[in-house]
């Protein structure tokens, strides 16, 4: 998707709220991770492990992140085993949307890949 005021080229991570729980393999910048996805029915969110996949099988490197409207994931963690762009579920339609929700993740609300500051992404 290509923002047409501003040119830049909007990337996000294409995850289908139907479909969770589920597993994904994400290429990002050098590295393959493996981001699974699971919904908390009870308390209404959704939640991301992430690991990083190699030949020799899963290296773990965060069980359980709640996802939270316009909170970077992995924000916690600066070292070079996480992602290089920056991971923020937002919504960008121009909907008034404050809080991530099963009918609206995936559709509306979607994990979008910003250049971190200072990176080379």
């Amino acid at each position: 998707m290509k923002l047409i005021e501003s040119g830049q080229e909007i990337r996000f991570i294409d995850v289908d709220s139907d479909r969770v729980p589920c597993s994904l393999l994400v290429k990002l910048t050098d590295r393959t991770y493996r981001m699974t996805f699971a919904y908390n029915e009870t308390a209404d969110f959704f939640t991301v492990s992430l690991e990083i996949s190699n030949s020799g099988g899963n290296t773990p490197l965060v069980y359980g992140e709640v996802l939270r409207y316009g909170k970077p994931l992995f924000e916690a963690f600066n070292d070079e085993r996480y992602p290089l762009p920056v991971i923020c579920p937002l919504c960008l339609t121009g909907d008034e949307i404050d809080t991530i929700t099963y009918d609206n993740f995936g559709t509306k609300v979607r994990l979008y890949l910003f250049d971190r500051p200072g990176g080379e992404n």
